[in-house]
């Protein structure tokens, strides 16, 4: 991997939403995750807007090492009007995002319904008849490294660390624990390519990521980073991943190299869902908090996702 530079150096203005392109599939996301040292509970929201296609994306996932995967996903929310807009509240189902100190905190909180699904991969073909629990989270990142900014795409990312509550039904979860955010604009297609994406934390203060293409024999991208103890960030020039995978499309197990950081990975809450293009193409996109543990036994947690379009992965 060639070190790139990045294709923009983000302002604090670039916390807020961007003027759209005028692609159909034009859209904007924030991505926030967490995942507790102990793998006792995690879970990530992700808001996406397609203004061209007039919708909002809201996703909730909830996961534990000993407890079910508790899923929203809300594709037919409208998008909020207006280039100021991160909130929208409609049919139970509200969300709101603030950056009160651009690049440093980022809130997040929203009320929603979630499905329960003791088996994840059951979001790939409905879950019409699954039992709803009641949402809430109020829930702040705190960077813990410098922004990141990606070479060749308008998008960057925070390693952070996360604290608030989440509330699944009557039980109230504190949250005190590594995560990472990042926002992107432009053109988003998840019907084109498979990619890799990763974040992490270690026992020993290390935090990594990385995202790359999967495409075989193609590497088209792939960039990251890690952060030592005292916060220091280095750019990796290093980004490799073996993944192992069912028959659901669902990781098993990992092999990764982020920048002078190998590991293996065990998924430990699996948090997938199913993508449908307005063409009707689908993608499948497993997300899983992991355990990661190096060649010399240090331990970390964090979240590893998989983008897998129609014929991917290819068969040998």
């Amino acid at each position: 991997m060639a070190d790139a530079a990045p294709v923009f150096s983000p302002e604090p203005v670039d916390e807020g939403r961007h003027a759209p392109g005028g692609e159909e599939l034009w859209g904007e996301s924030w991505y926030l995750d967490w995942a507790a040292a102990d793998c006792a509970y995690g879970g990530y929201v992700r808001l996406g807007l397609y203004p061209n296609l007039g919708k909002a994306w809201w996703w909730i996932a909830l996961v534990g090492a000993d407890r079910p995967l508790v899923l929203t996903v809300e594709h037919e929310m409208p998008c909020p009007d207006g280039l100021a807009a991160v909130d929208v509240a409609v049919d139970g189902t509200a969300y709101a995002l603030a950056w009160p100190r651009p690049f440093e905190e980022f809130r997040v909180t929203s009320t929603a319904v979630g499905v329960v699904l003791p088996d994840p991969a059951q979001a790939f073909h409905g879950f019409d008849d699954a039992e709803r629990v009641p949402v809430t989270l109020d829930l702040t990142w705190t960077s813990r490294a410098e922004v990141y900014p990606y070479p060749m795409t308008t998008r960057y990312e925070i390693s952070s660390w996360v604290t608030g509550t989440v509330i699944i039904g009557d039980e109230t979860i504190a949250v005190d624990c590594g995560g990472q955010r990042d926002h992107s604009w432009g053109v988003r297609d998840w019907w084109l390519f498979p990619w890799n994406w990763t974040s992490g934390a270690f026992e020993d203060g290390t935090c990594v990521h990385a995202a790359r293409s999967i495409i075989p024999n193609l590497d088209v991208f792939a960039t990251g980073y890690t952060v030592d103890a005292p916060g220091a960030l280095t750019p990796a020039t290093v980004v490799e991943n073996s993944v192992d995978i069912d028959a659901e499309k669902i990781p098993i197990a990992a092999r990764q190299q982020i920048g002078d950081v190998a590991f293996g990975t065990e998924p430990v809450g699996h948090a997938p869902i199913l993508l449908v293009a307005p063409d009707g193409r689908e993608t499948r996109f497993p997300r899983a908090m992991c355990r990661y543990t190096t060649a010399d036994g240090v331990v970390g947690t964090g979240w590893t996702e998989y983008n897998w379009p129609p014929d991917f992965p290819a068969k040998p």
